[in-house]
């Protein structure tokens, strides 16, 4: 096995958890490892810190899958898999559609798992998952025996490991779209085209929170994709649900969720897009109870830090000038370069621009079967606030 020896002192961050070793942070590499190939990490001593993937071409040149010499192999991956569900069987007792395999806060860096029933929607992001993601799928196939699996190779994750967009791996037999039970009701999931692996699955408890305050509510869903946060606010007694989003597709599956699982409610869906409609409802004259706000990723990286957060002070901003004085804002950021800190400071300026004022009534993170390592912030990153606008 080929060796990386850190630079003096590039230890320390390992050895308290986290499984990144960044490209600066190496002093030499040792045996000519190809890309993707398992590599020891060892201190500047030659002390052994762990064992992990190798990428030349990333920023991130070594993603660490165990903290003592072993061979990264289907015994390592099928143990990480029978402990992640250990934790799901027991967050989730009832449930069968979550997300199984949560990348590094699995440790199971680059590969995500999410199951929806007995299918499984699977996502392929590093080089080195890449490369073993044949076997990979055969050992979820064996372990889990779904009725089919889908692995999607179209994230535009992919490009920071060099990595093509690639048509998906095909397992068994998945339909074009899937009813699978979440929080007991039947939900329409698009494994194929959908976004992510089909769902948002990182909301979960955040959607049961958020409709907490809507009972009586006219209820605005900005970036509403498949109606999820529309649909729980329509459960919880909102008078009215108007969701608003870009894509064709997602809405049609919004109607067809509110069809089936609010049928008697008055939930509206639109395809639009958010920008204009703010501007739109502002020129009318339009305001709401509560408005649900939850974008794509606005800060992609570091670089973009800046920009990414006038864009949510923007968005944020215009939306607050549709709440009504009393009206609950429950708004998100899916980024981790933005942390819990960071999207309050965004808050705050954003009611600042929009001349009003904002009571903080609770601050959420991702739900609990998307794991977060402590010692990698990086593995947080969906921060959900609810505020009121007291004027």
């Amino acid at each position: 096995m080929a060796v990386i020896r850190l630079a003096k002192n590039q230890d320390r961050r390992l050895r308290s958890g986290h499984p990144w070793v960044f490209s600066n942070e190496i002093a030499s590499v040792g045996g000519s490892p190809e890309p993707g190939a398992e590599v020891l990490v060892e201190d500047q001593r030659g002390v052994p810190v762990g064992v992990g993937l190798y990428n030349p071409h990333s920023l991130i040149a070594v993603r660490l899958y165990a903290r003592h010499a072993r061979p990264i192999d289907s015994d390592l991956v099928r143990d990480r898999i029978e402990v992640a569900m250990a934790l799901r069987r027991r967050i989730m007792p009832v449930e069968t559609t979550y997300r199984l395999v949560h990348g590094e806060g699995d440790h199971l860096p680059g590969l995500v798992v999410d199951r929806y029933g007995d299918c499984l929607g699977v996502q392929s992001l590093t080089l080195g998952i890449e490369q073993r993601i044949e076997w990979i799928l055969d050992l979820l196939q064996e372990t889990l025996k779904p009725r089919g699996i889908i692995c999607r190779r179209d994230s535009q994750a992919r490009a920071h490991e060099g990595l093509p967009l690639l048509e998906p791996i095909e397992r068994g037999e998945v339909p074009e779209r899937v009813d699978v039970p979440y929080e007991g009701v039947m939900l329409t999931c698009d494994l194929r085209s959908g976004q992510k692996t089909g769902e948002f699955l990182d909301q979960r408890e955040n959607r049961k929170r958020v409709a907490r305050e809507a009972a009586g509510c006219h209820v605005l869903d900005l970036y509403c994709y498949t109606g999820l946060f529309s649909i729980h606010c329509a459960m919880a007694g909102a008078a009215t649900v108007l969701g608003i989003d870009r894509s064709d597709a997602a809405v049609e599956l919004a109607r067809r969720n509110a069809e089936r699982i609010v049928p008697d409610r008055h939930v509206e869906f639109r395809v639009s897009e958010v920008e204009e409609t703010l501007e739109s409802f502002d020129r009318e004259g339009a305001r709401f109870d509560m408005i649900v706000l939850d974008p794509p990723a606005l800060v992609k990286s570091r670089k973009s830090l800046a920009e990414g957060a006038r864009k949510y002070v923007a968005l944020n901003s215009a939306a607050l000038r549709l709440l009504k004085p009393g009206g609950t804002l429950a708004t998100a950021s899916c980024s981790h370069h933005v942390d819990a800190d960071g999207f309050l400071e965004i808050l705050r300026a954003a009611a600042k621009h929009a001349r009003s004022e904002l009571r903080l009534v609770e601050v959420m993170g991702q739900s609990r079967d998307h794991p977060v390592l402590l010692a990698a912030r990086e593995t947080s990153y969906l921060t959900m606030a609810i505020a009121e606008r007291i004027r």
